[in-house]
């Protein structure tokens, strides 16, 4: 018997298990527990969530703006209402928001109004009422100049005269110039998840075009990788280049627009978000110009030894040849991460929003603590009202469901640790039907069933290996954000 001699005729492998079994059942139990867990959050979330009652506000008797169906509550006639047709957001006195009246209005005031008569004819022009909505605009022309103060104060039923030509930000009737500094303080006092919210809703569509088209290169790139194999690494060398100028250019050309836009449009630039933005863009701007010229000189360099990944491409052409279906492992990962990730931002916008309806004498502008203080006792009440009335003008106050928004830290590891499960799912069914082929595994479909394999086996192991990137993964971000900050 020789010595390099094998021993597999001669006795069986004892070490071998006769059947397969599932393993690290454990950890996919947990998996699956904690994703339950993910879920009852959710439906919390989307109960007390209403990401349109911060991006649109909402009226002093709790209706959003902008929409079709709003909750009823008791005690408040003028709630439930549809607003589909009054979406902006209109403050009986833009100097005193915090005790103001506000109503949802059709559109902004257009043009200033100083008296009476012509609030009357502004209604009758643009059919846009800046009443309480139960208020019969007829009857105004009645009132004489002892009882004006009655109509026309932050208590309503009419705004305080004079009002100034307005326009909308962020659905707030804003009046132009520098009037309206106490709005502006309460924009600016958004919380990093109302700013998280409104940057989403607005850029939801641009971030999905971008995906898309990831997507459409890299099924292009895999496709051309067996036709082209032998200029592949020049190829990918002057797309990344390519790429990497036109995200330059297009980072300058946005903080070019947004400096621009802020000298054009005074409104905006009185928003910290919008000064923030700019300083943002122009940082991302340097430093793309830097990363364009480093890759450059790095390709530059390395020009001599791009040749040899002809062979590793040309392999890698064969294999993708005779596994064409080794394209259904990433196009699923591809859908299921997408999907993932929007109900992620979804059910995060909802937490950010969780509130529940109360009842106040003052009506803030959001839900944030700062604007929760007392009502405040020294403000004179408005002429030809009561003290006891003044004190019982209540209006719909939505107040933070603190106990939904602290679940936001769970769904920052349900977003680490299920990215990580999918992205391993994928390397897992890759690596298999790779193995499968390359060993002249007796089937005809090799991916299909590496993915098969690892949903009757291996699913367990997967969730524990992605827990445990999880676990060193979030430290890591933990520090990053500490050194950045």
């Amino acid at each position: 018997m020789g010595c390099a001699e094998s021993k597999d005729g001669d006795e069986p492998q004892m070490n071998r298990p006769k059947y397969r079994t599932c393993t690290d059942t454990f950890w996919l139990a947990v998996f699956i527990l904690f994703w339950l867990f993910l879920i009852v959050i959710a439906i919390f979330s989307f109960v007390y969530g209403n990401p349109l009652r911060v991006i649109n506000g909402y009226d002093s008797f709790g209706n959003t703006c902008g929409v079709k169906r709003n909750e009823k509550f008791t005690n408040f006639p003028l709630s439930g209402m549809n607003t589909v047709d009054k979406p902006q957001l209109f403050y009986f006195d833009f100097k005193n928001p915090r005790q103001s009246i506000k109503i949802c209005v059709k559109e902004c005031p257009s043009r200033n109004i100083t008296d009476v008569l012509e609030l009357y004819r502004y209604y009758m022009d643009t059919n846009t009422k800046l009443c309480r909505y139960d208020f019969n605009m007829d009857t105004i022309l009645n009132t004489n100049t002892k009882n004006i103060d009655e109509y026309f104060n932050y208590l309503g039923p009419c705004p305080k005269l004079p009002i100034y030509e307005e326009s909308p930000v962020l659905h707030r009737c804003m009046p132009k110039g520098n009037n309206a500094k106490e709005l502006y303080n309460l924009l600016n006092s958004w919380d990093i998840a109302q700013q998280f919210l409104a940057d989403i809703y607005s850029t939801w569509h641009i971030v999905a075009i971008i995906c898309g088209i990831s997507l459409l290169i890299s099924i292009a790139l895999v496709t051309l990788m067996h036709w082209m194999s032998r200029i592949i690494s020049w190829l990918i060398c002057v797309l990344v280049i390519v790429a990497s100028l036109a995200l330059t250019a297009a980072l300058w050309y946005a903080y070019y627009s947004i400096r621009n836009k802020s000298r054009v449009n005074a409104q905006f630039s009185m928003l910290e978000e919008f000064i923030r933005n700019e300083e943002a863009v122009y940082i991302l701007a340097i430093l793309a110009t830097i990363a364009l010229i480093v890759l450059v000189v790095i390709i530059y360099f390395l020009k001599n030894k791009l040749s040899g990944l002809s062979a590793l491409f040309e392999e890698a052409g064969v294999c993708m040849m005779n596994l064409p279906g080794l394209l259904i492992a990433p196009l699923l990962a591809f859908a299921a991460l997408a999907l993932f990730l929007a109900f992620w931002v979804v059910v995060v916008i909802c937490i950010a929003t969780a509130s529940a309806p109360g009842q106040s004498p003052i009506a803030p502008f959001d839900n944030t603590a700062a604007h929760q203080q007392p009502f405040p006792t020294d403000i004179t009440p408005p002429k030809n009202t009561t003290d006891a009335s003044f004190k019982t003008n209540l209006r719909v106050e939505y107040t933070d469901a603190k106990a939904i928004k602290s679940m936001f830290w769970i769904y920052v590891i349900g977003l680490i640790w299920t990215t990580e499960f999918i992205f391993a799912c994928q390397q897992f069914s890759l690596a298999a039907a790779v193995a499968f082929w390359y060993f002249q595994k007796p089937t005809s479909t090799p991916t299909t069933y590496a993915i098969g394999k690892l949903l009757k086996y291996h699913l367990g192991t997967v969730a524990k290996g992605s827990f445990v990137i999880t676990i060193f993964k979030i430290p890591r971000l933990i520090l990053t954000y500490l050194y950045a900050k």
